[in-house]
């Protein structure tokens, strides 16, 4: 596999599968086909300007529409199975992911790169950040139980979307700021425990390990 791409792919899923998905896209997308469409094409339009100018590129362009098709494949499923309580448990969100991270390793053995716009440097610190600061809270969220509504965490999103820039430009600096950012959690949980902060620390540790093992900077 082709590791500066697969992340550009990361990123790209990222962006699509959690940043501009909405509560609108995300409460509806399994029941309104519309709206599934919709999340799709955001999709699409992440990754064909996430990759430009290699995306212009014929074969490229073609492995970008197959993917695109794959994560509505995939996504379809669930659409499909909406009523269904096994694909609505964090077993299947799981197992959802590992299909469409599955799917970007396979693109990524095919994809001919070219020139990027972004550097492979910022790009994969992007990527590791959006996974730490969407992916991790979800995946918590549904080992949870669904034991409360689920609400975008900014404060834990910038901690663990932070740690890899900061591990980046210094291991010292990541050592401390961790540190700083668990103290942190600490205290607001009991300042006030009916923040976020009560599944924070969980995301945060498991960022910190990730962050560690994948940048080396």
């Amino acid at each position: 596999m082709n590791e500066n791409i697969f992340y550009y792919f990361l990123f790209a899923h990222l962006i699509g599968d959690y940043v501009f998905q909405t509560s609108y896209i995300a409460k509806y997308k399994n029941s309104k086909i519309n709206v599934l469409v919709l999340h799709i094409s955001i999709i699409f339009i992440s990754m064909f300007l996430l990759l430009l100018p290699s995306s212009l590129r014929l074969i490229n362009f073609l492995l970008i529409i197959s993917l695109t098709l794959i994560h509505f494949l995939i996504d379809i499923l669930k659409y499909k199975n909406r009523t269904n309580k096994s694909f609505n448990s964090h077993t299947y969100y799981i197992l959802d992911q590992v299909m469409h991270f599955s799917s970007l390793i396979l693109i990524s053995l095919l994809y001919k790169p070219k020139n990027m716009l972004i550097s492979f440097e910022y790009t994969k610190l992007f990527a590791i950040g959006l996974f730490n600061a969407y992916f991790i809270s979800l995946l918590f969220y549904m080992i949870d139980g669904f034991s409360k509504p689920y609400k975008r965490d900014y404060l834990g999103y910038f901690f663990r979307f932070s740690l890899p820039f900061i591990k980046f430009y210094s291991d010292i600096l990541f050592l401390i700021f961790s540190f700083l950012f668990v103290l942190i959690s600490i205290f607001i949980f009991f300042k006030k425990e009916d923040f976020n902060s009560r599944s924070e620390l969980g995301p945060l540790s498991l960022s910190i390990i990730i962050t560690y093992l994948t940048i080396w900077g």
